[in-house]
Protein backbone atom coordinates (compact mmCIF):
# COMPACT_ATOMS: atom_id res chain seq x y z
CA UNK A 1 0.00 0.00 0.00
CA UNK A 2 1.24 3.74 -0.37
CA UNK A 3 2.44 5.51 1.75
CA UNK A 4 4.51 8.91 3.07
CA UNK A 5 5.34 7.51 7.00
CA UNK A 6 7.85 5.01 7.35
CA UNK A 7 7.88 5.16 11.22
CA UNK A 8 7.04 1.18 11.81
CA UNK A 9 9.17 0.13 9.02
CA UNK A 10 13.01 -0.92 8.98
CA UNK A 11 16.13 2.18 9.33
CA UNK A 12 16.87 1.84 6.22
CA UNK A 13 13.28 2.98 5.18
CA UNK A 14 13.31 5.93 7.26
CA UNK A 15 16.53 7.00 5.66
CA UNK A 16 15.93 10.21 3.21
CA UNK A 17 19.12 9.98 1.32
CA UNK A 18 21.41 7.25 0.04
CA UNK A 19 25.10 7.57 -1.07
CA UNK A 20 27.07 5.27 -3.75
CA UNK A 21 30.77 5.14 -2.89
CA UNK A 22 33.16 3.27 -5.37
CA UNK A 23 36.82 2.20 -5.99
CA UNK A 24 38.11 0.38 -8.79
CA UNK A 25 40.33 -2.72 -8.10
CA UNK A 26 40.27 -1.97 -4.56
CA UNK A 27 40.35 -4.86 -2.27
CA UNK A 28 38.64 -6.18 1.01
CA UNK A 29 41.50 -3.75 3.17
CA UNK A 30 39.81 -0.78 1.62
CA UNK A 31 36.31 -1.95 1.90
CA UNK A 32 36.77 -2.08 5.73
CA UNK A 33 38.31 0.94 6.28
CA UNK A 34 35.71 2.69 3.94
CA UNK A 35 33.25 1.10 6.44
CA UNK A 36 34.51 2.74 9.30
CA UNK A 37 34.48 6.20 7.68
CA UNK A 38 30.93 5.55 7.07
CA UNK A 39 29.72 4.63 10.07
CA UNK A 40 30.96 7.56 11.77
CA UNK A 41 29.55 9.96 9.50
CA UNK A 42 26.88 12.21 10.37
CA UNK A 43 23.66 11.05 9.73
CA UNK A 44 24.55 7.50 9.11
CA UNK A 45 21.87 5.27 9.15
CA UNK A 46 22.40 1.66 7.47
CA UNK A 47 25.21 0.42 4.81
CA UNK A 48 25.72 -2.80 2.21
CA UNK A 49 28.88 -3.55 0.45
CA UNK A 50 28.92 -3.36 -3.21
CA UNK A 51 30.81 -5.47 -5.64
CA UNK A 52 30.69 -5.13 -9.30
CA UNK A 53 32.35 -4.54 -12.43
CA UNK A 54 32.48 -1.45 -14.46
CA UNK A 55 32.16 -1.08 -18.62
CA UNK A 56 35.71 -2.27 -19.07
CA UNK A 57 35.38 -5.35 -16.86
CA UNK A 58 37.15 -4.24 -14.12
CA UNK A 59 36.61 -5.04 -10.77
CA UNK A 60 34.87 -2.56 -8.51
CA UNK A 61 34.42 -2.38 -4.58
CA UNK A 62 31.89 0.12 -2.92
CA UNK A 63 29.62 0.71 -0.48
CA UNK A 64 25.60 1.77 -0.58
CA UNK A 65 25.33 3.80 2.17
CA UNK A 66 21.65 4.98 3.99
CA UNK A 67 21.65 8.49 5.86
CA UNK A 68 19.32 10.52 7.53
CA UNK A 69 19.19 13.54 5.25
CA UNK A 70 20.06 15.02 1.21
CA UNK A 71 22.68 17.35 3.79
CA UNK A 72 24.29 14.39 5.02
CA UNK A 73 24.53 12.54 1.43
CA UNK A 74 25.99 15.51 0.26
CA UNK A 75 28.29 15.65 2.83
CA UNK A 76 29.45 11.88 2.75
CA UNK A 77 30.07 11.79 -1.11
CA UNK A 78 32.53 15.11 -0.73
CA UNK A 79 34.45 14.00 2.27
CA UNK A 80 38.07 12.40 1.42
CA UNK A 81 37.50 9.90 4.65
CA UNK A 82 36.50 6.56 2.72
CA UNK A 83 38.75 6.68 0.34
CA UNK A 84 36.50 6.73 -2.85
CA UNK A 85 37.08 7.72 -6.57
CA UNK A 86 33.22 8.11 -7.12
CA UNK A 87 30.17 8.75 -5.62
CA UNK A 88 26.74 9.67 -6.54
CA UNK A 89 23.70 10.77 -4.14
CA UNK A 90 20.33 9.72 -4.25
CA UNK A 91 17.37 11.23 -2.54
CA UNK A 92 14.03 9.01 -1.98
CA UNK A 93 10.53 9.95 -3.26
CA UNK A 94 8.37 10.79 -0.33
CA UNK A 95 5.56 8.27 -1.18
CA UNK A 96 6.70 4.28 -1.34
CA UNK A 97 5.32 1.52 -0.18
CA UNK A 98 4.90 -0.47 3.34
CA UNK A 99 2.77 -3.41 4.44
CA UNK A 100 1.58 -5.53 7.12
CA UNK A 101 3.43 -5.13 10.37
CA UNK A 102 5.68 -2.70 8.71
CA UNK A 103 2.75 -0.65 7.48
CA UNK A 104 1.94 3.20 10.35
CA UNK A 105 -1.39 3.47 8.65
CA UNK A 106 -2.75 0.16 10.16
CA UNK A 107 -1.80 -3.81 9.62
CA UNK A 108 -2.66 -3.94 6.53
CA UNK A 109 -0.86 -6.52 3.76
CA UNK A 110 -2.61 -5.70 0.28
CA UNK A 111 -1.34 -4.66 -2.94
CA UNK A 112 -1.87 -1.44 -4.55
CA UNK A 113 -4.43 -0.62 -7.27
CA UNK A 114 -2.73 1.26 -10.48
CA UNK A 115 1.14 1.36 -11.26
CA UNK A 116 2.78 4.35 -10.49
CA UNK A 117 2.76 6.68 -13.69
CA UNK A 118 5.83 6.82 -15.80
CA UNK A 119 6.93 10.34 -17.34
CA UNK A 120 5.14 9.68 -20.54
CA UNK A 121 2.18 9.26 -18.71
CA UNK A 122 2.77 12.02 -16.24
CA UNK A 123 2.98 14.73 -19.15
CA UNK A 124 0.03 13.50 -21.43
CA UNK A 125 -2.26 13.51 -18.54
CA UNK A 126 -3.03 10.05 -18.07
CA UNK A 127 -3.96 7.37 -15.94
CA UNK A 128 -1.70 4.42 -15.05
CA UNK A 129 -2.98 0.98 -15.58
CA UNK A 130 -4.58 -0.77 -13.18
CA UNK A 131 -2.58 -3.76 -11.20
CA UNK A 132 -4.31 -6.34 -13.54
CA UNK A 133 -3.27 -10.39 -12.68
CA UNK A 134 -0.64 -11.67 -14.17
CA UNK A 135 -0.44 -14.16 -16.50
CA UNK A 136 0.93 -18.03 -15.49
CA UNK A 137 4.19 -18.08 -15.09
CA UNK A 138 5.46 -20.67 -18.03
CA UNK A 139 6.85 -23.48 -18.06
CA UNK A 140 9.78 -22.36 -19.28
CA UNK A 141 10.20 -19.22 -17.81
CA UNK A 142 13.28 -19.93 -16.18
CA UNK A 143 14.88 -21.22 -19.50
CA UNK A 144 16.88 -17.84 -19.91
CA UNK A 145 17.68 -16.92 -16.74
CA UNK A 146 21.62 -15.49 -17.53
CA UNK A 147 24.16 -14.97 -15.36
CA UNK A 148 23.57 -14.84 -11.68
CA UNK A 149 24.49 -13.25 -8.62
CA UNK A 150 25.07 -9.88 -8.50
CA UNK A 151 27.42 -8.36 -11.27
CA UNK A 152 25.78 -5.55 -13.44
CA UNK A 153 25.37 -5.70 -17.33
CA UNK A 154 27.60 -4.12 -19.41
CA UNK A 155 25.87 -0.17 -18.88
CA UNK A 156 27.80 0.75 -16.08
CA UNK A 157 28.26 0.46 -12.11
CA UNK A 158 25.53 1.79 -9.15
CA UNK A 159 27.05 5.41 -9.01
CA UNK A 160 26.38 5.82 -12.77
CA UNK A 161 22.74 4.68 -12.63
CA UNK A 162 19.70 7.47 -12.44
CA UNK A 163 17.27 5.83 -9.93
CA UNK A 164 17.10 2.44 -7.30
CA UNK A 165 15.11 0.98 -4.96
CA UNK A 166 15.26 -0.02 -1.56
CA UNK A 167 13.15 -2.96 0.02
CA UNK A 168 12.60 -5.89 1.85
CA UNK A 169 10.16 -8.52 2.86
CA UNK A 170 9.70 -10.01 6.32
CA UNK A 171 8.58 -13.71 5.67
CA UNK A 172 7.53 -16.17 8.06
CA UNK A 173 10.08 -18.51 7.98
CA UNK A 174 12.20 -20.98 5.67
CA UNK A 175 9.64 -22.66 4.16
CA UNK A 176 7.97 -19.10 3.00
CA UNK A 177 11.60 -19.17 1.28
CA UNK A 178 11.44 -22.47 -0.38
CA UNK A 179 8.36 -20.88 -1.84
CA UNK A 180 9.80 -17.67 -3.30
CA UNK A 181 12.42 -19.28 -5.14
CA UNK A 182 9.92 -20.50 -7.46
CA UNK A 183 8.74 -16.62 -8.53
CA UNK A 184 11.73 -14.69 -7.30
CA UNK A 185 14.63 -16.33 -9.82
CA UNK A 186 11.96 -16.19 -12.73
CA UNK A 187 11.93 -12.46 -11.58
CA UNK A 188 15.43 -11.47 -11.33
CA UNK A 189 16.15 -12.97 -14.97
CA UNK A 190 13.30 -10.84 -16.60
CA UNK A 191 15.41 -7.98 -14.44
CA UNK A 192 18.47 -8.82 -16.07
CA UNK A 193 17.26 -8.81 -19.84
CA UNK A 194 15.32 -4.78 -19.27
CA UNK A 195 17.86 -2.94 -21.03
CA UNK A 196 17.43 0.16 -17.65
CA UNK A 197 19.11 -2.62 -15.43
CA UNK A 198 22.30 -1.99 -14.21
CA UNK A 199 22.78 -3.83 -10.81
CA UNK A 200 21.60 -5.47 -7.35
CA UNK A 201 21.99 -7.31 -4.93
CA UNK A 202 20.17 -9.03 -1.75
CA UNK A 203 20.56 -8.88 1.87
CA UNK A 204 19.38 -10.61 4.59
CA UNK A 205 18.71 -9.41 8.13
CA UNK A 206 17.61 -12.50 11.23
CA UNK A 207 15.86 -13.72 11.60
CA UNK A 208 13.98 -14.43 7.96
CA UNK A 209 13.70 -10.56 6.48
CA UNK A 210 15.13 -10.69 2.96
CA UNK A 211 16.04 -7.14 1.13
CA UNK A 212 17.08 -6.05 -2.27
CA UNK A 213 18.38 -3.02 -3.59
CA UNK A 214 18.62 -2.87 -7.62
CA UNK A 215 19.64 0.28 -9.66
CA UNK A 216 18.07 1.24 -13.23
CA UNK A 217 19.34 3.63 -15.47
CA UNK A 218 16.50 5.89 -14.36
CA UNK A 219 13.07 6.23 -12.79
CA UNK A 220 10.88 5.34 -15.79
CA UNK A 221 13.03 1.51 -16.08
CA UNK A 222 12.77 1.51 -12.26
CA UNK A 223 9.11 1.49 -12.56
CA UNK A 224 8.77 -0.32 -15.97
CA UNK A 225 10.36 -3.35 -14.07
CA UNK A 226 7.03 -3.19 -11.52
CA UNK A 227 5.16 -3.81 -14.79
CA UNK A 228 6.81 -6.81 -15.25
CA UNK A 229 4.49 -10.22 -15.21
CA UNK A 230 7.07 -11.97 -13.10
CA UNK A 231 6.92 -8.74 -10.22
CA UNK A 232 3.21 -8.56 -10.10
CA UNK A 233 3.05 -12.58 -9.64
CA UNK A 234 5.46 -12.18 -6.90
CA UNK A 235 3.88 -9.12 -5.52
CA UNK A 236 0.27 -10.93 -5.87
CA UNK A 237 1.77 -13.95 -3.85
CA UNK A 238 3.03 -12.29 -0.84
CA UNK A 239 0.20 -9.38 -0.06
CA UNK A 240 -2.47 -11.82 -0.78
CA UNK A 241 -2.20 -13.58 2.79
CA UNK A 242 -0.03 -14.14 5.72
CA UNK A 243 0.88 -17.27 4.90
CA UNK A 244 4.52 -16.44 3.18
CA UNK A 245 5.05 -12.76 4.96
CA UNK A 246 4.05 -10.30 7.27
CA UNK A 247 5.61 -7.25 6.20
CA UNK A 248 7.11 -5.41 3.56
CA UNK A 249 8.21 -1.94 2.11
CA UNK A 250 9.67 -0.13 -0.95
CA UNK A 251 11.46 3.19 -1.55
CA UNK A 252 12.13 4.59 -4.46
CA UNK A 253 15.31 7.31 -4.52
CA UNK A 254 16.19 8.87 -7.80
CA UNK A 255 19.64 10.27 -8.41
CA UNK A 256 20.21 14.05 -6.55
CA UNK A 257 21.12 15.72 -10.16
CA UNK A 258 17.96 14.91 -11.40
CA UNK A 259 15.80 16.01 -8.77
CA UNK A 260 17.67 19.40 -7.44
CA UNK A 261 15.64 22.06 -7.79
CA UNK A 262 17.20 25.77 -8.74
CA UNK A 263 14.77 27.72 -6.46
CA UNK A 264 16.01 25.92 -3.49
CA UNK A 265 19.58 25.26 -1.64
CA UNK A 266 20.88 22.52 -4.21
CA UNK A 267 23.59 19.92 -3.82
CA UNK A 268 26.88 21.35 -5.59
CA UNK A 269 28.13 19.06 -8.28
CA UNK A 270 31.13 17.80 -6.95
CA UNK A 271 28.98 15.56 -4.45
CA UNK A 272 26.10 14.58 -7.03
CA UNK A 273 28.50 13.35 -10.22
CA UNK A 274 29.48 10.13 -10.96
CA UNK A 275 33.23 11.28 -11.64
CA UNK A 276 33.19 12.41 -7.97
CA UNK A 277 36.13 12.09 -5.87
Amino acid sequence: MRTRDFSRAPRQARAEALVVLERTGAGAAWARRARRAVRAADGYVWSAGLRARDADGRRVRGLVVCVATPADAHALAGSSAPGHERARTFVADAEGYSNGVWRAEGDVMAHIERFTALTSESTRGRTPPLVAPAPPRRRDAGAQDGPRGDAPRSGGTPAQAGALFLGATRYRGPHAWAALSREWYPMVAAMRRMKGYVWHRVYWEPPFTLGTIAFFADRDALMLFARLPAHRRLMTWITRDRRHGTGGYIRVHVAAQDVRDDGADALADDGTRGDAS
